[in-house]
C-alpha cells in the first residue's frame, strides 16, 4: 500500500508518518518541514499534478490552520487551506480511486450536552468549527473515506503544539498556567489516534469514526493530572473561568467524544489519561 500523508510537519502528522512509515511505503508533505516536499493544497493545479505523480492508494489528511483564535480573526486564510484544500484533495481522491483518511474535531459541536456520538447533530461555535464542518461534509462526497474526530489531543512535541506539553513545558520551568475549569474534553493520546488511522486505511471501515480518550474531564483537571503523573507542584496550576482567558474563538463549554463505535468495529484500546501520561513520561519518542 502506498500512503500519502499531507501535513508531516504538525504533531499529529509527524507522529502518523513515523507510525506509517513501519507499515507501508509512506510519502509526506510539509509547507515548513524541509525535509518534506512543500505542497500548497489550496493550489488544486500543483496539488492534483504531484498526486498523480505518486499515485497513492490512501491520503491521509491532518494538515490544517488549528489555532482556535488565529482562524477567527484570519478566515479567509485558513479557509483556503482547512476548506478550499480539503476541496482540492477530495476532487483528486474522486477522479482517481484513492482513499481519504480525514481528521476533523469535537469543535464542530456546540459544546451544550458533550461528549459527542457520531450521528449527533453538529452546531460549530467558532470558525475553526465551521471550517471543520464544511470540510466534513465535501469528504462525505466521497464513496471511500473515514473521518476521524477527536478532541484535546496529547502527546510529547518539540514545538508545544498540544496543551500537555506547552504546560509540562511551563510547569518544568517553574511557571503557573491557567487552566479553564470550564471547557471539558475527552483527552486523546496520539500514539492511540495514529494507531487507529492506520486501522482505518482498510478500506471495509467507511464513514465517521470517534477516535477520542475514555475520560470526559476540564482543562483544569487535566493539569493536575500532569502534576500529579509528572510530580509537579499543583500550586502552579492556577484554576480559571474561560471568561478569564481572553480568547478570541468560543470553546465548546462540554465538548469531547464518545468512542463506542471504534472501539466495536476497530477492535482498537483508547487508553485513559493516567496510562497516557505514565507512558509519556517513559520518555520523549525522539
Amino acid at each position: 500500500m502506498k500512503v500519502i500523508i499531507i501535513g508531516v510537519g504538525g504533531f499529529i502528522g509527524s507522529y502518523l508518518f513515523d507510525a506509517v512509515n513501519m507499515r507501508h511505503e509512506v510519502i509526506g508533505t510539509s509547507t515548513h518541514n524541509k525535509r518534506f516536499k512543500k505542497l500548497d493544497i489550496s493550489e488544486f493545479g500543483k496539488t492534483s499534478r504531484f498526486l498523480k505523480g505518486k499515485n497513492p492508494d490512501v491520503i491521509c489528511l491532518p494538515a490544517g490552520i488549528t489555532n482556535l483564535d488565529y482562524i477567527e480573526k484570519n478566515p479567509n486564510i485558513s479557509e483556503k487551506i482547512n476548506v478550499l484544500g480539503t476541496e482540492n484533495i477530495v476532487n483528486y481522491c474522486s477522479d482517481n480511486d484513492c482513499r481519504l483518511i480525514f481528521f476533523s474535531s469535537d469543535a464542530i459541536f456546540d459544546g451544550k450536552m458533550g461528549p459527542y456520538y457520531e450521528n449527533d447533530a453538529a452546531n460549530p461555535i467558532s470558525i475553526y468549527g465551521k471550517q471543520k464542518f464544511e470540510a466534513e461534509n465535501i469528504v462525505k462526497k466521497l464513496d471511500d473515506f473515514a473521518i476521524i474526530r477527536t478532541s484535546s489531543v496529547y502527546g510529547w512535541d518539540k514545538k508545544k503544539m498540544n496543551f500537555v506539553s506547552r504546560l509540562i513545558d511551563s510547569l518544568e520551568n517553574n511557571k503557573k498556567i491557567k487552566a479553564p475549569t470550564d471547557q471539558f474534553y475527552t483527552p486523546t493520546y496520539v500514539i492511540d489516534l495514529v494507531n487507529a488511522a492506520i486501522k482505518l486505511m482498510n478500506k471495509k471501515f467507511n464513514g465517521i469514526y470517534n477516535i477520542a480518550g475514555p475520560d470526559f474531564m476540564s482543562r483544569y483537571k487535566i493539569a493536575l493530572n500532569v502534576c500529579r503523573i509528572f510530580g509537579f507542584e499543583k500550586e502552579l496550576v492556577v484554576p480559571v473561568e474561560s471568561s478569564e482567558l481572553n480568547q478570541t474563538a468560543k470553546r465548546p463549554k462540554y465538548g469531547g467524544l464518545i468512542n463506542k463505535k471504534a472501539l466495536k468495529e476497530l477492535g482498537i484500546k483508547l487508553c485513559g489519561l493516567k496510562e497516557g501520561l505514565i507512558d509519556m513520561k517513559s520518555g520523549p519518542v525522539w
